[in-house]
C-alpha cells in the first residue's frame, strides 16, 4: 500500500450518521484530510454494502475500510481484503437457538449476503438503515458466515443475553446502537477474538502504520476495543460515557458534523503545511 501521513478511523452509527444522516461540513473536511495524504476508514458493524459501500467509495475509494465488526476488511471498490468466518458448528447452535426464542437473527458472509429467516418487523426497519435487502434462506444458513448479528428490542436483549449466554462463549460479541433505530439494541458475534480491533491492526499494516499515527472517531461500547490500537480519540458529546471516558477530544454531536472538527484537527498535526 501506498504511503499515509496518517490514518483516521471513523464509525458510522451515532459518530458519522446521525439521525438525518452525515452533516454537510464533514464531506468537506475528510476530502481536505485525504487530499493531504491522510487515509480514511470506515470501522463499523455494518456490512460493506449498501449506504455503507457508498460512504466508503466517498470518504477513501482506494482505501481499507473494516466492516461486519472488524470480521472483514474491505477495498473502496468493495472487494475483500481480509475475512474471518465463524465456525460453522457455533453459527448452527446460534441459529438453532434463535429459532427456539422466536427472535430475529441476521447472518451475514463475507461477500456480502445479508440472510435471515424471515422479514420480520426488525428485520424490514434494518433493511432500509443498511439500504440493502435481506435474503430470506433456509435457518440456519448452509454458507460460512463471518458475523451474526442479534436484532432485539433494548427492554428483551437482558433475558435474550441470559438465555444465549452459554452459546455465545464460542464467539466474540460486540454491542452498539443506532439512532436511526431508537430503543434496539444490536448485538454482532464474529469469531473469537476478531473485533474492529482486529481489523483496525489489519489495516494499520497495511499501510505500514503504528499507532502513533492513527486516530479514531466513535461514539459506543463496540468501539472501546479500536480505541487501544490507536493514539487519538474522537467521541461525540452524545456518544456512551464509557466512550466519552475515553476520549483524547469530545466533539460536537453527528447532527451538528463533529467528525468534521477531529479531521481538521488531524489536518493541523499531521499535514500543517497542506
Amino acid at each position: 500500500m501506498e504511503h499515509a501521513r496518517g490514518i483516521l478511523f471513523i464509525d458510522l452509527d451515532g459518530t458519522l450518521v446521525g439521525p438525518d444522516g452525515v452533516a454537510e461540513r464533514v464531506w468537506c473536511a475528510l476530502e481536505s484530510l485525504r487530499e493531504a495524504g491522510v487515509r480514511i476508514a470506515l470501522c463499523t458493524g455494518r456490512p460493506g454494502r449498501g449506504i455503507a459501500a457508498e460512504i466508503a467509495r466517498r470518504i477513501d475509494p482506494e482505501g481499507l475500510h473494516v466492516v461486519e465488526s472488524g470480521a472483514v476488511v474491505m477495498r473502496g471498490a468493495g472487494e475483500v481484503f481480509a475475512a474471518h468466518t465463524i465456525a460453522a458448528e457455533h453459527a448452527r447452535l446460534l441459529g438453532e437457538l434463535a429459532i427456539r426464542l422466536d427472535v430475529t437473527l441476521e447472518a451475514y458472509t463475507a461477500d456480502g449476503r445479508y440472510l435471515v429467516r424471515e422479514r420480520d418487523a426488525l428485520v424490514r426497519r434494518h433493511e432500509v438503515l443498511l439500504g440493502i435487502p435481506a435474503e430470506v434462506v433456509p435457518w440456519p444458513p448452509a454458507e460460512p458466515v463471518v458475523r451474526l448479528l442479534w436484532v432485539v428490542p433494548e427492554h428483551a436483549w437482558p433475558a435474550l443475553q441470559h438465555a444465549a449466554s452459554q452459546a455465545m462463549r464460542h464467539v466474540s460479541a460486540h454491542s452498539g446502537r443506532s439512532p436511526k433505530m431508537p430503543g434496539v439494541r444490536f448485538v454482532s458475534m464474529t469469531a473469537p477474538g476478531v473485533s474492529k480491533a482486529t481489523g483496525v491492526r489489519t489495516v494499520l499494516d497495511a499501510f505500514q502504520l503504528d499507532r502513533a499515527r492513527a486516530a479514531m472517531a466513535g461514539d459506543d461500547l463496540n468501539d472501546l476495543v479500536a480505541f487501544d490500537e490507536v493514539s487519538l480519540v474522537y467521541v461525540p458529546v452524545d456518544g456512551a460515557p464509557e466512550a466519552v471516558a475515553r476520549a483524547s477530544r469530545v466533539i460536537p454531536s453527528p447532527a451538528l458534523g463533529g467528525v468534521a472538527d477531529a479531521a481538521l484537527e488531524l489536518l493541523g498535526r499531521w499535514a500543517p503545511s497542506a
